[in-house]
């Protein structure tokens, strides 16, 4: 019976396969001629090439080998006697028994992990700095000359101000005379220090500009989660989660001034911290008797009426002062000539 054509193609390229034996390998082992030697006459195998050295002479005292290498016989000697006696202290320090083995390896496990320059130093009995000093030399990047007692005594006395040292502490809070709230700020971000970090200086920013604050207030995590298929058909089965957590503040401003809470939102956006998102719900109050004066016209350089005419009324009173008129007398404007 024929074979089905799908093992024809199989077994087709068996056929033409050609099976010889191997061959003996009949090669002899040779050296190579060196491609370094440039003249077969200047090179022979039992000799040495022009210009090497020939050895020793055996009437040749120790100094004149040395010096016939090019060293100085006294440097040398200074040199040997240093690695015997490194030699002898790296003995002296090696553990002769296996107690001593184990106490040493206590030992090491109790002292820095660190073997750098200056601690091979001290342990050859040789102190760096101490040496330095001694002989004058000033060593890159090291102490600093100190002062003298009355100025040491006068820095000491110094205090630092009251705002530095606020920032080693929890920020400071005004008290809300009513407690009506007038903005919700809240924070939104991935990554809890950038949000703690803001959230602190946001803090920092209402008491310094007059404003009662509360918070901040944690709010719940939003959790988002996505299942991804990586592949499709047959692969269905192989997934791949994302999960993206939302951790939120919440700062609440009560009793303040809707200009002044604009101000500080002002100042949040201008020095927003990278990764940390805002959103703020702001409410403002009016008076009853700005029901009355809906629908009314106001005139060009009118005050009365305005929300803002208290405001108004002292810019006006700071400009036409006497102070103010003598300060800027001699004044222009940049980019105005006369």
């Amino acid at each position: 019976m024929a074979a089905p054509r799908c093992t024809n193609t199989l077994l087709g390229p068996v056929k033409r396969i050609k099976i010889s034996p191997p061959k003996p390998y009949l090669q002899t082992l040779s050296r190579a001629r060196s491609a370094k030697a440039d003249n077969e006459e200047l090179r022979d195998d039992r000799g040495f090439r022009p210009g090497e050295y020939q050895g020793f002479d055996e009437n040749m005292t120790f100094d004149e080998r040395v010096r016939d290498f090019g060293v100085d016989p006294e440097e040398y000697k200074t040199l040997l006697k240093s690695q015997r006696r490194a030699e002898m202290r790296q003995r002296q320090r090696d553990p002769q028994t296996a107690e001593e083995a184990v106490k040493l390896r206590e030992k090491m496990k109790k002292t820095p992990d660190h073997y750098n320059l200056l601690s091979i130093f001290k342990g050859a009995g040789v102190e760096p700095i101490k040496l330095a000093k001694e002989r004058g030399i000033e060593l890159p990047g090291g102490e600093k000359q100190p002062l003298d007692l009355e100025t040491q005594k006068a820095l000491d006395a110094l205090r630092a101000p009251i705002n530095v040292q606020a920032i080693h502490l929890r920020p400071l809070r005004r008290t809300a005379e009513h407690g009506i709230p007038v903005c919700d700020l809240q924070l939104r971000t991935y990554s809890i220090r950038n949000l703690q970090f803001f959230a602190d200086f946001a803090m920092r920013a209402a008491y310094y500009m007059g404003l009662p604050a509360r918070g901040p207030i944690p709010l719940p995590r939003i959790t988002e989660r996505w299942t991804v298929p990586r592949a499709n058909f047959i692969f269905k089965k192989s997934q791949e989660n994302f999960e993206r957590i939302t951790m939120r503040r919440l700062i609440q401003i009560q009793d303040g001034h809707p200009d002044v809470v604009k101000a500080w939102l002002a100042f949040l956006q201008k020095h927003q911290y990278h990764g940390v998102g805002m959103k703020a719900n702001i409410w403002e109050y009016e008076s009853l008797e700005a029901a009355t004066s809906v629908g009314t016209q106001i005139q060009q350089g009118q005050i009365k009426g305005r929300r803002d005419e208290p405001m108004l009324k002292k810019v006006r009173e700071i400009l036409q002062s006497e102070g103010y008129r003598e300060a800027m007398k001699n004044w222009k404007a940049p980019g105005i000539t006369a």
